[in-house]
């Protein structure tokens, strides 16, 4: 009975929604559509689906529905009362993208742009923050054109949209005799395509949108002039103006819809039949017959005349069919690990995802299990997924069931799956696995991760054994040992993995609190597995507060590079003469592939990194749609990195730039801020650039009291950006400096960070370099600056600390100036305060150092009792500190 149940539900499928895979463009692409004519899809054209395929690829829409500065995002972050098992605070964050709203003060194209991204948010309204047209609202667009009444006409209703927006004036009615009525018959009045008597109200609305500027067109051709249109050079692309085309929401929105090549099919030949009304028809004006011919020609080629065209969905196909023969693991780039992110509570007994905003939660120790897993399940010969080494039994059903529904390594980790993957990990029935709360939201421990995978894979006996065992190993020891569990790891990976080239590389593990009776365990290990001498694999890190999730090498060897390098090089070559819309699509995707072949992050590379820099730096509407065009803003990495150089560019007072405040206020919302490790990456910018506070007011204000700098750590984190690229904000960064040292001038643990940090001269000197300003000044005044912040710390500490400076620049030999600077510092120590029980410092070169002040005494003196008698006081410091 039990095993009839079990096969059951193992064959039971719940729907996954899905778009066209490039197998199937590469098919429509080749079918002659409108067979009577021998009419192929026009491959440069507006129905060529490998546009949506690229555009969804490249993650354009996914930017502007979520960042774009006309959306006024609907999220909150607030301080509770409450504290967690650690004492920290608990803050709540919510985040509900169906209320997002347009502004009402939109500069440019007030009127347009206000109604296109209206369109945009009730076409896309994304109801779990993963870019989606599906809701559960009734009144959804999506919802009508699913209906059983509708589906039979939905491809003629997609058809209308897409010719409205290319400027065909389909005679659709959305009113008839004062009602409501959605109805379109053929020219000759004898064939009904749509009749719908309660029509959507999001939909008549789309369409009288379009309709209302093809009238435009007609009578005041003026006020559309100025609009934005179709690129056709690839610099026109770059732009990113056509963000904001009719074409580019339509062609989104059909591309979401439309899930088999059949509906496609069927969706074209809607096209071509409304096309030939409108070309024929008596009622039509000579105008929009022009229009339908010129918009036919775009759509349609015969199959004689497609010999000397591009086939573009040919090349892509291939391009993938490449890169996925070297695929030795799930992944092969960090776009393509799971991203943690806010997911809804799932109850097991009654096998339901909870729809309740407060128990939504944070969910990357699910996401750093889900990568394990999937590499755990890969395999490699046939590239897929599988779990057929794995029991069949109860416990191991949800972990097949997913794999049966996510068979194929993906490019992305949709927010569907990461929700699906919630009915295999989240309210587990074993008294070994810790949650948060409501059986929902694992707690971050190494043991707790081993076993939720044991009791998902089936709980095999020789892998419970070395959980048992690492647990034993700790259980009896104090906080904080260091211990090893690498072989453990190796016996319990090995006996679930579906390759057995499989290895584990661990660091030691610290034993901290218990969880639950349980040793809280935290480290990094690597899951690797071997190919022809070549190391694949992710690298897990936990701490008590979070899970991360890395990939750890690349997967691909130097001759695997070359070969995929060849074939993006030979497609890259094909477009350098970019004359259409998609080709300049296409061009721009292979540019930004070949950057990731060579790194690991799209903006780190010079070239698109320059580009985004430009864009922050330069500000303006026009440079916030050139930053949409590097690839999807999804990962934490990436947003922070935006967030970051606005602020530091934007640190002057004076400097504001309204879109890309409101950018960066939209990715902050994106971002899971109840996580604590999420949180101090994204708001820690405010210690140097106040004006946060004012940009993100959706950030409750005792929520910013708590952003503080832990340590010497933290504060080399918060200095490494601006050191990066000083060039760039060189006549800033004495505001970054002032600012950032102020913040840290109250904090009670402002002396150690400041001892501990051994690169402060550094930073100085760094900036010096570039400077506009002559050196010796602009050193006077950074270095007043820091003082006038510190003036509040004990004289002691303080003369500690400028001695430790007088140390860092006696060490640069290559500084012409060092005699200068080393005096100014040499001045401002108060000798009366130098005192040996409180050097903290290490020197590195001994010699240099007494030499140095050997030789320069008379300087530094100038034969003043006060200042040999402070310059001696040193002398027996640094004889004494060296030994």
């Amino acid at each position: 009975m039990e095993n009839r149940m079990i096969i059951k539900l193992l064959i039971m499928m719940y729907t996954v929604y899905a778009r066209l895979e490039i197998s199937d463009i590469k098919t429509i692409g080749e079918t002659l559509v409108i067979q009577e004519k021998d009419l192929l899809i026009y491959p440069d054209g507006p129905l060529n689906p490998v546009r949506g395929y690229i555009m969804h690829k490249s993650g354009y829409m996914h930017n502007k529905r979520f960042y774009s500065p006309e959306i006024d995002t609907d999220y909150s972050l607030k301080k509770t009362t409450k504290v967690s098992d650690s004492g920290n605070p608990i803050y709540e964050y919510t985040r509900m993208p169906v209320n997002d709203k347009v502004y009402d003060d939109i500069s440019e194209n007030k009127e347009y742009l206000t109604q296109l991204h209206t369109q945009l948010i009730r076409m896309f309204p994304s109801p779990d923050g993963s870019l989606s047209i599906v809701s559960g609202r009734k009144d959804a667009m999506h919802s009508f054109l699913i209906k059983d009444e509708v589906q039979a006409q939905s491809m003629y209703i997609l058809a209308v949209l897409l010719l409205l927006s290319e400027q065909v004036n389909i005679p659709i009615s959305t009113c008839i005799k004062g009602e409501k009525r959605l109805m379109l018959r053929s020219a000759d009045d004898t064939t009904t395509y749509i009749n719908q008597k309660k029509p959507n109200n999001y939909l008549l609305n789309l369409i009288e949108f379009l309709k209302e500027y093809i009238d435009n067109w007609s009578t005041n051709p003026s006020s559309i002039e100025k609009l934005s249109t179709e690129p056709t050079t690839y610099e026109q692309f770059m732009t990113g103006n056509f963000l904001n085309t009719w074409q580019f929401l339509i062609q989104s929105y059909i591309y979401e819809f439309i899930d088999t090549k059949d509906n496609y099919i069927k969706f074209v030949e809607a096209v071509y039949i409304l096309l030939n009304d409108q070309m024929k028809s008596e009622k039509s004006t000579s105008e929009n017959k022009e229009k339908s011919i010129q918009v036919f020609g775009k759509c349609f080629i015969e199959k004689t005349a497609v010999s000397g065209l591009t086939n573009h969905a040919n090349l892509i196909f291939d391009l993938k069919r490449t890169i996925d023969n070297y695929r030795k693991c799930p992944y092969i780039d960090k776009t393509e690990i799971p991203a943690y992110t806010r997911v809804k509570a799932y109850n097991r007994t009654n096998d339901k995802e909870v729809n309740d905003e407060d128990q939504k939660y944070s969910n990357c120790v699910e996401a750093g299990i889900l990568g394990l897993i999937c590499c755990l399940m890969y395999d490699s010969d046939n590239g897929i997924y599988t779990t057929d080494h794995l029991p069949n039994q109860k416990s191991t059903i949800p972990l097949k069931t997913f794999f049966q529904n996510y068979p194929k390594p993906t490019e992305t980790t949709s927010y569907k799956m990461q929700q699906d993957w919630c009915r295999v990990v989240a309210d587990l029935k074993n008294s070994n696995i810790s949650y948060a709360k409501n059986n929902n939201e694992l707690k971050s421990s190494l043991l707790n991760i081993l076993y939720v995978i044991s009791d998902i894979t089936g709980n095999k006996e020789e892998v419970l054994n070395e959980i048992e065992k690492i647990k034993r190993i700790c259980s009896d020891k104090e906080p904080n040992p260091w211990i090893s569990v690498q072989t453990s790891l190796n016996i319990i990976f090995k006996a679930l993995s579906k390759k057995k080239n499989v290895k584990v590389s661990s660091e030691e593990f610290t034993v901290d609190v218990h969880i639950n009776g349980v040793p809280g365990i935290f480290g990094k290990f690597s899951l690797l597995y071997t190919f022809k001498g070549i190391q694949a694999g992710v690298t897990i890190g936990i701490n008590p507060m979070h899970t991360s999730l890395h990939l750890s090498e690349s997967s691909l060897s130097d001759e695997d590079k070359a070969t995929i390098k060849g074939k993006l090089t030979e497609i890259h070559n094909m477009y350098n003469n970019s004359n259409n819309y998609t080709k300049c699509i296409i061009r721009h995707y292979i540019n930004i592939e070949l950057i990731k072949i060579e790194e690991p992050c799209i903006f780190i590379s010079l070239s698109v990194g320059n580009e985004i820099l430009d864009s922050i730096n330069n500000g303006g509407y026009n440079n916030v749609l050139k930053l949409f065009l590097y690839g999807s803003i999804e990962t934490v990495y990436y947003k922070e990195y935006i967030i970051k150089y606005f602020l530091i560019f934007y640190v002057n007072p004076i400097k504001h730039d309204t879109p890309l405040a409101r950018m960066t206020n939209n990715i902050i919302g994106s971002i899971p801020l109840c996580d604590l490790q999420t949180r101090k990456y994204m708001l820690t910018s405010y210690l140097f650039n106040h004006k946060a506070i004012n940009y993100y007011k959706k950030i409750e204000e005792s929520v910013w009291d708590d952003i503080y700098i832990s340590n010497s750590d933290d504060f080399s984190s918060i200095m490494f950006y601006p050191n990066l690229f000083i060039v760039r904000i060189r006549d800033d960064f004495l505001y970054f400096m002032i600012n950032l040292m102020n913040k840290l001038s109250i904090q009670n643990n402002s002396y150690d960070i400041l001892i501990n940090y051994d690169s402060m001269i550094k930073n100085v000197l760094n900036y010096l370099n570039y400077t506009r300003n002559p050196k010796f000044t602009a050193f006077y005044t950074i270095m007043n600056n820091i003082k006038e912040s510190l003036k509040e710390m004990d004289i002691t500490k303080l003369t500690n600390i400028y001695l430790s400076w007088c140390i860092d620049i006696l060490t640069h030999d290559n500084t012409p100036e060092k005699d200068h600077y080393l005096l100014y510092l040499f001045n401002i120590i108060d000798n009366k305060y130098l005192i040996l029980e409180n050097t903290q410092w290490s020197i590195k070169d001994k010699s240099i150092l007494l030499n140095y002040l050997v030789h320069n005494k008379s300087r530094l003196c100038s034969n003043i009792p006060e200042r040999i008698q402070k310059y001696n006081n040193i002398i027996r410091i640094l004889s004494i500190t060296m030994g």
